[in-house]
């Protein structure tokens, strides 16, 4: 990876260059020992992959750069400094392009004025990304079909109930969380007599919220054409259990609008924490 800084060129070598493709999301940076300058920007490709990214007020898209030992830093991202990202090549394995930036100091860094970044070249391969160690499971389990596809909270899970809110969230080992946070009614301390239904549809009124992240990619529920219901079978002062069926719409936040989501079969058996 290379690039000139106000003029004067640096180059990261390969040991110190690091570039990920993961949920979603392309990191890159690299170092210049010599110069004591590192280098890093990232951003979400579209479903095409190459092409000219701009930053700016609607792309996620960022770049910093920071300098010296003690290092000042400069950077660029939504709504301040400016710049572009081509990518010429994209694969599983590595990507490959150019790029430049006009960065602004970063404040408290001891950064003053902005840094020019220009004629930036990289040719990277993915560097593998060590999988997480779940946590236990104290016997809680969440599952669901994700547009049929089956998902479950590998690698963490947790129940809690405050001030009637019974909140559900459990997260994968490639990161897709999933958190639930429903209305219980505060009669419900013991198990109740018949299945309680919340609605999860996006209508006014009393209704659960679902929420889904996957990088840079959220859906929720909270929006036209959402819709679904959550059902408690079992509810104690240690343990809840349940199913949930929902159909999740892109959040208008998204730098890019992603399809709906169509989350069905969702169980859940839970060690329950009270507050």
């Amino acid at each position: 990876m290379t690039f000139k800084v106000d003029g004067t060129t640096a180059t990261a070598t390969a040991a110190t260059i690091s570039a990920t493709y993961t949920n979603g999301i392309l990191a890159i940076g690299g170092t210049d020992s010599s110069r004591t300058t590192t280098l890093g920007f990232a951003l979400t490709p579209t479903a095409a992959g190459t092409g000219t990214y701009t930053l700016g007020p609607l792309s996620a898209a960022n770049a910093q750069i920071y300098i010296g030992n003690p290092a000042a830093g400069w950077q660029a991202g939504v709504g301040f400094g400016s710049g572009s990202i081509t990518l010429t090549s994209l694969t599983s394995t590595g990507a490959s392009g150019t790029f430049s930036f006009s960065l602004v100091a970063v404040a408290g860094s001891g950064a003053t004025g902005s840094k020019s970044i220009t004629e930036g070249a990289f040719s990277v391969t993915f560097t593998s990304v060590p999988s997480p160690s779940p946590t236990p499971s104290s016997g809680s389990t969440l599952n669901a079909l994700i547009d049929g596809v089956s998902w479950s909270s590998s690698l963490s899970r947790r129940a809690t109930l405050t001030n009637n809110i019974l909140t559900i969230t459990g997260q994968d080992t490639n990161f897709r969380v999933i958190t639930l946070a429903v209305p219980i009614s505060g009669g419900l301390l013991v198990p109740p007599s018949q299945p309680t239904t919340v609605t999860l549809d996006f209508t006014p009124g009393i209704h659960g919220v679902v929420t889904m992240v996957l990088g840079s990619q959220n859906w929720d529920n909270g929006h036209a054409g959402a819709t679904g219901s959550f059902t408690v079978t079992s509810l104690s002062a240690s343990r809840v259990t349940g199913t949930f069926t929902v159909t999740l719409v892109s959040n208008p936040l998204n730098a890019v609008p992603v399809p709906s989501a169509r989350l069905t079969n969702g169980q859940f058996d839970m060690a329950l924490e009270r507050f």
